[in-house]
């Protein structure tokens, strides 16, 4: 068994693969954290939807779990990311800056990188007054005025929900239309403004966020909703890896956070193709960790 460097190597060092890690040290395996620094909600200023943490800074969550991992002198944190992975023997190969490792077991927390509308400003107040989640902020903006940023093709499915939280909605369809007949008209006879127009610019006015579109029009509401372009799931170490994919993006795992390939386990958001909660990447992460080291207690058993 000490023919490898680490028994298990962690491939993220967010919320999920810290929660992995510390189950980890707990069970007294070598293992082994790898961060690439570029967490998804690190320009959020609170989390919410988290019980007992409701409110909490993200950035200071996630240092309040690193600085847990001291006390495991088993488990070692490398801030750096794996630019390769191969299977080797009965383990797995990894190259990260100069190193090149081998272990028994690894537990993927690559999370996703969410890719946004190309409008100046709008990179700057994400996750910040320009949000993305009910669920995660429809509380704190509950009942405001909100525009809501998204191509037209959406903009019914985004409704449903964001009208429950905030029912006076602007559409900012950014060039785009909702092309269903019948859909378009519900939406405006619930008395919702759908511009077309597209817009060029997110400025935040004290409690205000202006949008100022292509035509000259500026419109403003204390909240504004988007959704990404694009969602891109941080797949390609698992790709390489061989596991199973989603049509998503996602990796493909059982009920113990398994991938299709033996020994290698995923957790967090790229485990999911949408349910992405920081109190469910904390919960996979400690059960891809536990499901792993009860992997290796057979074999070593045996």
């Amino acid at each position: 068994m000490n023919a490898f460097d680490y028994e298990v190597a962690v491939i993220g060092g967010s919320h999920a693969g810290l929660a992995a890690a510390h189950t980890l040290g707990r069970s007294k395996r070598r293992t082994i954290v790898f961060d690439a620094g570029t967490p998804r909600n690190s320009a959020a200023q609170s989390l919410h939807n988290f019980s007992t943490g409701d409110g909490a800074s993200p950035n200071a969550l996630r240092s309040i779990a690193l600085a847990h991992l001291n006390m495991f002198e088993n488990v070692r944190y490398l801030p750096q990311p794996v630019s390769s992975v191969n299977a080797a023997a009965t383990g797995f190969q990894l190259t990260a800056g100069n190193e090149i490792l081998t272990v028994r077991k690894i537990i993927l927390a690559t999370g996703v990188t969410d890719k946004l509308f190309a409008i100046e400003g709008l990179a700057a107040l994400w996750g910040r007054t320009v949000l993305h989640c009910t669920y995660c902020h429809g509380w704190e903006a509950r009942d405001q005025p909100a525009l809501v940023l998204v191509k037209g093709a959406i903009a019914w499915d985004v409704a449903i929900t964001i009208s429950h939280w905030n029912p006076q909605l602007t559409f900012l369809l950014n060039g785009s239309t909702v092309e269903d007949a019948e859909k378009k008209t519900y939406l405006q006879q619930r008395g919702w403004r759908l511009i077309e127009t597209p817009v060029i610019k997110l400025t935040r006015r004290e409690e205000m966020t202006e949008a100022l579109l292509a035509d000259g029009q500026v419109v403003a509401a204390p909240v504004v909703y988007t959704k990404p372009v694009q969602v891109k799931f941080n797949n390609e170490l698992a790709v390489k890896l061989g596991c199973e994919i989603s049509k998503s993006g996602s990796v493909l795992t059982d009920g113990a956070m398994q991938t299709s390939v033996q020994g290698v386990f995923a957790a967090g958001d790229v485990a999911h193709p949408g349910y992405h909660l920081v109190a469910e990447a904390i919960a996979t992460g400690h059960k891809a960790a536990a499901f792993c080291n009860n992997q290796l207690c057979k074999e070593d058993y045996r």
